[in-house]
């Protein structure tokens, strides 16, 4: 065993391997820090709107370090119960509970099945609720919207990014209920079709899952949800569901609600367009919840210098929210720019803002057509600079 420290929290856990396995026996990985920053800002963000104590879930728990970070890094919780079905990891997590001299009366410790654990509390009712499986949330999905109260908040993670992002269309098919697209924007419209899942399944119960929050980084994607009920509001997201039209040829892209607009070819180059979907069309960031994680974010000494360089990333690209965008490198690839200029002058001509699921990634509002013809610009201006001598 050894002690780790992360934000105001120390742990015990077994000697790290290299490479993360579900198998191991108490799960902690230190890769997962900025994704539990997030976590524990989520929950400082419900704390300042609903300024009473909560009540809040940990149905996969691990090593407890999450719990205990809610605990230390915020004022308002209640109580936090905390669960894991492995033995070993419920053993560790009381000992990390006491080495961090968390009072009795501030938690409860439970070994059981994470469905089970969250549909019991149906009457209970808990504020947040953060979901961290290895794999897929796809089963625990409707537990969780089930277990939560109005107005509560779903910090979710999903580390099966390869069948959402194309690697394994079939199994992305077969899970989530959507055809995924290899293309250079693949994480966006994962996401998008990971948020439409979670939308589906708890709309099954009359229940909205309005999301506020999407982050993709290494191995996984970040959500958060807010909870709502009744028809109408569910319905209303029901709506902003639809297709991605995406021509490999070209690059072009087109977000199409109705299937019977869905076309066949591509009108910038005729090429025959690829179908990815269905998958969530709306916005992917709420502008108060962004802000307000950028903005704790800054200020908070314990949260990690990467989780304040992407709640700064995400803040500006919160501010145009395109459905995908575009790589320096696939346009210079494809319209034969010499040399690929820096994103920052790219953004400024192209008009538009940096995106963080690439680091030469953009969004724009301008059309297909009116990007090649800036693309083309752009390739000229710096051909003529080489010709000038001018590197």
């Amino acid at each position: 065993m050894k002690t780790v420290r992360e934000g105001k929290a120390q742990i015990l856990v077994p000697e790290l391997r290299e490479i993360v396995s579900s198998d191991m026996p108490v799960f902690y990985n230190p890769k997962m820090r900025v994704n539990r920053d997030l976590a524990v800002l989520g929950l400082a963000y419900l704390c300042s709107k609903l300024g009473r104590e909560l009540m809040v879930a940990d149905p996969l728990s691990a090593s407890g370090i999450r719990s205990i970070r809610f605990l230390k890094e915020t004022d308002c919780v209640g109580k936090v119960f905390a669960n894991d079905i492995n033995e070993e990891a419920t053993r560790i997590m009381k000992e990390n509970f006491r080495l961090n001299e968390i009072p009795a009366d501030r938690y409860e410790i439970h070994r059981e099945d994470a469905n089970f654990f969250l549909r019991k509390s149906w009457g209970f009712g808990f504020d947040y609720v953060d979901l961290d499986p290895f794999g897929t949330p796809v089963p625990f999905v409707e537990s969780v919207a089930l277990s939560m109260k109005r107005g509560g908040i779903l910090s979710l993670t999903a580390t099966d990014t390869a069948p959402l992002s194309g690697t394994y269309p079939k199994t992305c098919l077969r899970r989530y209920g959507a055809k995924p697209l290899r293309n250079e924007f693949k994480h966006e419209v994962g996401i998008r079709i990971l948020i439409k899942k979670v939308i589906e399944l708890s709309a099954q119960h009359d229940i909205a899952m309005v999301p506020i929050f999407a982050y993709s980084h290494l191995h996984y994607f970040k959500l958060f949800f807010v909870k709502d009920r009744g028809a109408k509001l569910t319905n209303s997201l029901m709506e902003q569901m639809g297709y991605v039209l995406y021509c490999f040829n070209c690059m072009n892209r087109e977000a199409v609600f109705d299937v019977l607009k869905i076309k066949e070819f591509c009108p910038v180059c005729g090429t025959r367009f690829s179908v990815g979907g269905p998958m969530w069309l709306g916005k992917l960031w709420d502008e108060e919840f962004t802000d307000f994680l950028f903005r704790e974010a800054q200020e908070r000494e314990e949260v990690s210098k990467e989780t304040k360089r992407i709640t700064s990333l995400i803040k500006e690209e919160s501010g145009l929210q395109t459905v995908g965008f575009y790589m320096v490198s696939k346009l210079s690839e494809k319209v034969g720019i010499p040399q690929q200029p820096p994103i920052r002058k790219v953004v400024d001509f192209f008009e538009g803002v940096r995106t963080h699921f690439e680091g030469d990634g953009f969004r724009t509002k301008l059309s297909h057509r009116d990007v090649l013809e800036k693309s083309c610009e752009l390739k000229g201006i710096i051909e003529r600079r080489f010709k000038g001598g001018v590197r």
